[in-house]
């Protein structure tokens, strides 16, 4: 007979299966009891009162948006969620402020409603200005969540700009050299990865003409930094400024001073890129496969950008402008290798945004045709028998209908085989359709 303790650390029995106390055997029970959670468990699970059970639902939702397109999810859920993230992001643990940020913009990306990505850019806009959270927008989550909802989620220029207003104040917050910036070069490199992020979705003609005064002098001042991804982001935010092809708001001086302080960044470039042998920033971006520096040094000379090619699921997509080249970085970057590959692939506001249309394709790189239709056609002999007319031979149209009856419903006929062959070749491209939904690009 089994021993059943109720003591501590023992024992315990529930419907004559004992039990550990450990986190293992109550896991063990779950998949002995009943089937594995689904997503829509760990959203209610986002209410509990255990900070480890919303964190882990938290973490959960995260991966699963991130690494697939959970479009019916989203779309049912979104209101709700955006709000429960935002009440984590004011009121929560530091980690569960961080993954709700993050799946806010994960849910800006994914959803295809324009009225619930645009009340999602208002509602996080005004969370984040407000005084007790304003500090909070260093944080590189935050950060990344204001400018993906505002990428996807703003319905005109003025509000994107609104947004890179208040990201501008917090680069350049004063022109006082008296005090010390205390931002760590990841965060200066995050804010203006970001404000490039947003500005490459606006027509210079659109922009503010006080807004960004000084903002080629002090890019200029940090590519002689010592970090090279924060000189990196000062490039490209400099590429972009000049792309826009009006410099008149983004510096005060006249024509001929822009061209003077032009010809001092390519200097500052030149020799950037020649010191120890280009070893210091002359090493391509993973994320993106171009070199910031020598490419924007070959765009401020020339005023053309080098197309770049990326492979993306076995299929090229070529990058030909500089707002091209820094919005595949930001969202490679806040996606990870993996889900940007899979968002890419499947995520339709992707594919508008890079105009780019994947082809289904299964594991041997062939496309994958099922036809709409599907005919056989059989050729019989019948020889040709003289018969006399007896009355003992059956009637003739008796017989007919027997010889059809054979060609058409017997085991063995031609047709029936055909008929076989062909369900056979449509399970077999049902099989390959559903490996296909399962392949990982």
């Amino acid at each position: 007979m089994d021993k059943r303790r109720n003591s501590k650390g023992g024992q315990r029995s529930r419907r004559g299966i004992l039990l550990d106390d450990d986190d293992d055997a109550r896991g063990d029970s779950q998949n002995f009891w009943g089937p594995c959670r689904t997503l829509h468990d760990y959203f209610i699970d986002l209410s509990g009162k255990r900070a480890s059970v919303r964190e882990e639902a938290l973490s959960t939702i995260l991966k699963a948006l991130t690494l697939n397109i959970e479009q019916k999810f989203v779309e049912l859920n979104f209101v709700t969620l955006v709000y429960q993230c935002l009440h984590f992001i004011k009121k929560g643990s530091p980690t569960e402020m961080k993954q709700a940020a993050h799946i806010i913009g994960l849910l800006s990306m994914i959803t295809t409603t324009v009225e619930k990505v645009h009340e999602a850019y208002e509602d996080v806009l005004t969370a984040l200005s407000q005084g007790g959270l304003k500090p909070k927008l260093k944080t590189l989550e935050i950060l990344g969540c204001l400018t993906v909802v505002t990428f996807f989620g703003a319905s005109n220029s003025d509000e994107t700009e609104s947004v890179m207003k208040l990201l501008w104040d917090l680069i350049n917050p004063g022109t006082d050299s008296s005090i010390e910036r205390k931002d760590s070069p990841a965060v200066l490199t995050a804010m203006i990865s970001a404000w490039s992020f947003l500005l490459s979705t606006i027509d210079g003609w659109r922009l503010s003409h006080k807004n960004w005064q000084g903002a080629i002098t002090y890019f200029s001042n940090i590519i002689d930094s010592d970090d090279e991804e924060l000189c990196a982001a000062a490039c490209e935010a400099l590429a972009l400024v000049f792309e826009s092809n009006c410099l008149e708001k983004f510096s005060s001086a006249t024509k001929d001073s822009n061209k003077e302080l032009k010809d001092n960044i390519i200097k500052q470039l030149r020799s950037r890129l020649s010191e120890t042998g280009n070893e210091r920033i002359s090493s391509q971006d993973p994320r993106t496969g171009f070199n910031s520096a020598s490419a924007a040094l070959d765009f401020l000379e020339d005023r053309k950008c080098t197309n770049t090619h990326v492979t993306i699921g076995g299929q090229k997509l070529i990058l030909s402008t500089w707002s091209q080249k820094v919005q595949l970085k930001f969202l490679k970057h806040f996606l990870r290798n993996d889900g940007f590959v899979k968002h890419m692939m499947e995520n339709e506001n992707f594919h508008n945004v890079f105009d780019f249309h994947p082809k289904r394709r299964n594991d041997w790189g062939n496309v994958l045709y099922v036809p709409e239709r599907e005919e056989v056609t059989i050729l019989l002999f019948r020889p040709m028998v003289a018969r006399h007319n007896d009355c003992s031979l059956l009637p003739s149209l008796t017989r007919d209908k027997q010889l059809a009856k054979k060609k058409t419903m017997s085991p063995n006929s031609h047709l029936s085989k055909a008929r076989t062959q062909l369900l056979k070749k449509q399970r077999d491209l049902s099989l390959k359709e559903r490996e296909f939904d399962c392949f990982d690009y």
